[in-house]
């Protein structure tokens, strides 16, 4: 753990801010208290319907389930670290685990957030050249091969201490207050978050946005003038469906990723021109960025149908009835 003594005026504030002490860590309980039995309950439908008919969609729900539960286990450290005045008791080794931890499920989230978008722009554009691809076996590998990337990502997070003793007010931060050593080689530490931010920001947000703009050009181009068939009818109902569950993906992202990815950029620019008082508000776009959590569990539950179904059947007095007419299957049909 290291020592600073010559923090600025602004970044003193900003450790003892309303924003960081209270804002911030109301934003983590909530979400906390909200996402955790959400997303319990959705793993145990997920499972469920699985165990009965294995998909390659089904794979990707559950990893993207798992990384949410995950990410939310780790929020109480945060919650009581930010109580506590932006204050760490617990050491350097849980600092760089708990933060890895939080930035590793966040960033799985996405990237799993986008393999699900991906798959349905395939099931809807490209059904029948793509259909060989929708397998368990590739799912799989997909999935341990995003957490094995994100892993990798995040090892400067569990090498470097990110832990700092703020002397002027008797408290040890973590890594809200980087130390200056990090720093040495200040071209590759920027060049390092600069990319994590391309990766996990910008190039999903470009996949999802595109994948929804084709699914929606295709249905647009595809949509019969009748639909008095019940094939037909199951087969826009399909089709729709997966519109609607890149589209909610795309939201999601939209609302929770996007802010905290400009910000990011800003106060990486701003800080680098020795201007800190951005971060404060990057803290607070990245609190609100867990709001992700919370609306997952929804969006599988209003885009499938066979997931209502699985709700019910475990869980039938907690989960209300909605208008069941079409086919919308959790899988695609190319699934």
């Amino acid at each position: 753990m290291m020592n600073a003594t010559n923090l600025s005026n602004s970044t003193l504030e900003m450790l003892v801010s309303p924003v960081m002490t209270m804002a911030v860590p109301a934003i983590y309980l909530v979400v906390f208290v909200c996402s955790t039995p959400f997303n319990l309950v959705s793993l145990v439908a997920l499972v469920s319907l699985h165990s009965k008919r294995p998909n390659s969609t089904s794979v990707l729900t559950i990893n993207l389930s798992l990384a949410d539960l995950l990410y939310s286990a780790f929020l109480p450290l945060q919650v009581l670290y930010h109580l506590r005045g932006n204050n760490w008791p617990w050491g350097s080794a849980l600092c760089g685990l708990t933060t890895a931890a939080l930035y590793c499920n966040m960033h799985c989230s996405v990237l799993i957030s986008c393999a699900i978008a991906f798959e349905r722009y395939c099931g809807v554009v490209h059904p029948l050249r793509t259909k060989h691809w929708h397998t368990t076996r590739r799912a799989s590998i997909t999935c341990l091969l995003i957490w094995a990337f994100v892993l990798v990502m995040q090892y400067p997070l569990f090498r470097w201490d990110l832990t700092l003793q703020v002397t002027e007010l008797d408290i040890t931060t973590c890594f809200d207050v980087l130390p200056r050593r990090i720093f040495e080689n200040s071209r590759n530490a920027y060049l390092y978050f600069i990319f994590v931010m391309m990766m996990f920001n910008v190039l999903p947000l470009a996949m999802l946005v595109g994948c929804y703009v084709a699914v929606a050009r295709e249905l647009r181009r595809s949509s019969p003038l009748e639909t008095d068939c019940s094939e037909m009818k199951r087969e826009m109902s399909l089709r729709r469906q997966a519109q609607t569950t890149v589209a909610l993906a795309t939201l999601c992202f939209v609302v929770c990723y996007l802010p905290t990815a400009i910000l990011h950029t800003l106060h990486l620019v701003f800080h680098a021109q020795g201007y800190g008082r951005l971060y404060m508000y990057y803290e607070l776009a990245l609190s609100i960025n867990s709001f992700n959590c919370c609306f997952d569990p929804f969006l599988y539950y209003f885009a499938s149908r066979e997931f209502r179904w699985a709700l019910r059947k475990r869980f039938g007095w907690c989960c209300p009835l909605i208008n069941e007419s079409g086919n919308t299957a959790l899988v695609s049909k190319t699934g």
